[in-house]
């Protein structure tokens, strides 16, 4: 009767990871029969992701030739897919982060890939299909809002999001925002005696059996620490996911992909979420900061610093180099889906460096002294950050860093605070051998308030340190040519030809194609604040248009041949494994879109004078980049809580006009103005 009962548990571990408590704290289960380690050495993709790539191939090969069928090109190039010997081309697509930005940008360029988006089906520049044809989806912070959102909801479709769910799920107007504004000048009294919790009371959704912090109170019962991030996870939860029967998804949990129907049948992208490791003790983040990744099956890092992986379904476990330290106790539901999304957007600990600094004088000497009051009392109680208590890495034999591997704490911040805004150093690796990636940039960089290529600046960058041993990457400009040559006017391949390459080539492998989309106006001025918390239905789907039309280089208009050029991109690497010359159509192609190599000689910082036009250039008559705007005139309370930019926006040539800035709500700006009130 032992053994049926252990064999029971055993079933049922394997068919359902969700918390065992039903709800978002973890709970204590039967460990597996199997007395083996959690923890594998980083040395390739775990068996279960080689597995499952076997099943998505034979779909994606499909999807890949109905593409090329689709692209007009003037070679068969269907035909070196159809062979059985052939896998297709293993494609990976990178979502930067950005905040709701990020979020909504992403959402419009993964619509123009998305064969379900049914209203593309005769454009021209339509790339449907190509999301249908990717191995890999890899997304950070804002991005990785956008794909968890899909993802759990048996990864839904853009458009049916926008038109089916649009009560509450991604419903980011006033109404459904994450701040309770009523009495919001209240907060100076929990910030002034260092009380969190107080300051989390202002968070909607807080109070009642149901809400945030009778959440955040089950886990704490449970024996877990908990952080701002849990808080954070939850709130985001009520924007992202529909509420259902289940408390907006309380108990899900990110292993929980591994037995959805669309993922077992191989009908999405293998999905990776990325934060970056931070040392105890310290508040430094950098590109020797440890990269990490959450997927279905595992958590953890090809950094050498780290060199391990965990089985993501038992973290919260207390274990040494993988083995539990009690068979009868594992831990199931840490992983909680919204937790681990909350953790790739947790920037807390980014304001400390950016908003109080020493040299930070953006703020009330004051009110300063009140924030940096606040958030050193976050930081140096870890607050700040994710906390991953008990670390699933404690003494990982394979750890190269013991400030990661020997604390009982991993403590995970935003994946994209030291730079790599695109979650790509994870994704374009040597064990993963990626042929092309797709890389989305909704980056707001300082003084362009637009792309200036720093992302992927920053993993050209990190593949030449040791913790970049496994990173591939083609090589790029510095961030001055990438203006002055308008290469984020329009999108731009990197990487085109393999014999170029062969100094960035490890261990056989190849980098990859890379498709650079950054993020540019032509329906809407997309370059919002990171800080900005809401948006009307009307924002909302101006920026997942503006978006789409990215992708689609304006439905098709900016470019009729884009498609075609996109469909030369993504063969370049078979082509070259077969000794195939390239067609004269993909050459005309490459000559148009591949970076030549050239480099800018101007002058540093470089602002390109006049903005965006449909022929991708910088030399039109709107403006919109240049060094940020200056500080309002006004100084009524409103005027520092709303921003409104009165710029005035024309019409681009040969496109829509854009829409009007609307005023934009900056969280920073916020606390600021109600501390400020409460003072006066």
């Amino acid at each position: 009767m032992k053994l049926i009962s252990l064999l029971i548990l055993l079933f049922a571990s394997l068919v359902s990871c969700s918390s065992p408590t039903g709800g978002y704290a973890p709970g204590i289960v039967q460990c597996p029969l199997v007395n083996s380690s959690f923890v594998r050495e980083a040395n390739s993709i775990s068996q279960q992701e080689q597995d499952w790539l076997v099943g998505r191939q034979a779909k994606t090969k499909q999807a890949l030739i109905s593409f090329l069928d689709s692209a007009n090109l003037t070679s068969d190039a269907s035909s070196l897919f159809t062979d059985d010997n052939s896998t297709g081309v293993n494609i990976g697509l990178a979502f930067s982060g950005g905040s709701y930005r990020a979020m909504l940008s992403n959402a419009g360029n993964l619509m123009a890939l998305d064969d379900r988006t049914t209203f593309s089906d005769d454009n021209i520049g339509s790339l449907g299909g190509i999301l249908q044809s990717s191995n890999y989806i890899s997304a950070l912070s804002g991005g990785a809002w956008m794909l968890g959102s899909l993802v759990m909801q048996d990864f839904a479709s853009v458009q049916d999001i926008l038109f089916e769910n649009s009560e509450t799920v991604w419903n980011i107007t006033s109404t459904r925002q994450l701040v309770n504004m009523n009495g919001l000048w209240t907060i100076i009294f929990p910030v002034l005696f260092d009380n969190l919790n107080g300051a989390l009371t202002h968070l909607n959704f807080w109070s009642g059996p149901t809400g945030i912090g009778n959440d955040i109170a089950s886990k704490q019962a449970a024996g877990f620490e908990t952080t701002l991030t849990d808080s954070w996870a939850r709130a985001l939860a009520h924007q992202l996911v529909p509420e259902g029967n289940d408390n907006f998804q309380a108990g899900a949990t990110w292993s929980d992909i591994r037995n959805m129907t669309v993922f077992t049948d191989y009908d999405m992208p293998f999905p990776l979420v990325v934060a970056l490791g931070r040392k105890p003790g310290s508040t430094v983040y950098n590109l020797n900061s440890t990269t990490i990744e959450m997927n279905p099956f595992e958590m953890g890092s090809f950094d050498p610093s780290l060199n391990s992986f965990v089985d993501i379904e038992y973290i919260g476990t207390n274990m040494t180099n993988g083995f539990p330290t009690s068979l009868n106790k594992c831990v199931k539901g840490f992983d909680n889906a919204g937790y681990i999304i909350g953790t790739s957007s947790s920037l807390f600990n980014e304001f400390l460096n950016t908003l109080v600094c020493d040299d930070c004088n953006s703020l009330n000497v004051v009110v300063k002294w009140l924030i940096k009051k606040f958030l050193t009392y976050l930081s140096s109680d870890y607050y700040d950050v994710a906390n991953y208590k008990p670390n699933p890495f404690y003494q990982s034999e394979y750890a190269g860093s013991t400030d990661l591997a020997n604390d009982d704490t991993l403590y995970l911040i935003d994946g994209g605070l030291a730079g790599e805004i695109m979650p790509m150093s994870n994704l374009m690796t040597k064990e993963r051998e990626l042929d092309v990636v797709f890389a989305f940039d909704q980056s707001n960089d300082d003084g362009v308030n637009w792309p200036n290529g720093s992302g992927i600046i920053s993993t050209y960058e990190k593949q030449f340190s040791e913790q970049g041993s496994s990173t591939l990457c083609p090589y790029v400009p510095d961030q001055q040519t990438f203006l002055a040559l308008n290469l984020t006017a329009r999108p731009v391949f990197f990487g085109c030809n393999a014999s170029n390459l062969t100094a960035l080539v490890k261990d056989g492998v190849t980098p990859p194609v890379m498709i650079y989309v950054p993020n540019r106006p032509y329906e809407f001025y997309s370059n919002t604040s990171t800080f900005q918390l809401t948006y009307t239905d009307e924002q909302k789907k101006g920026m997942i248009q503006n978006g789409f039309d990215v992708a689609t280089r304006l439905n098709g208009t900016a470019d009729a041949s884009w498609k075609t050029c996109v469909a030369c991109a993504l063969i370049r690497r078979e082509e070259e494994r077969r000794g195939i010359e390239q067609s004269p159509q993909c050459q005309e192609c490459f000559q148009n879109y591949c970076w030549d190599g050239s480099l800018a000689n101007v002058e540093t910082p470089y602002y390109p004078p006049v903005n965006f036009t449909n022929s991708g250039l910088t030399n039109g008559t709107t403006e919109f980049y240049g060094p940020p705007p200056g500080p309002s005139t006004s100084t009524s309370l409103l005027s520092l809580i709303f921003k409104r930019e009165d710029v005035e926006i024309k019409e681009t040539s040969g496109s829509s006009s854009l829409l009007n800035n609307l005023p934009r709500f900056d969280m920073k700006i916020f606390i600021c103005a109600a501390l400020m009130f409460a003072l006066i």
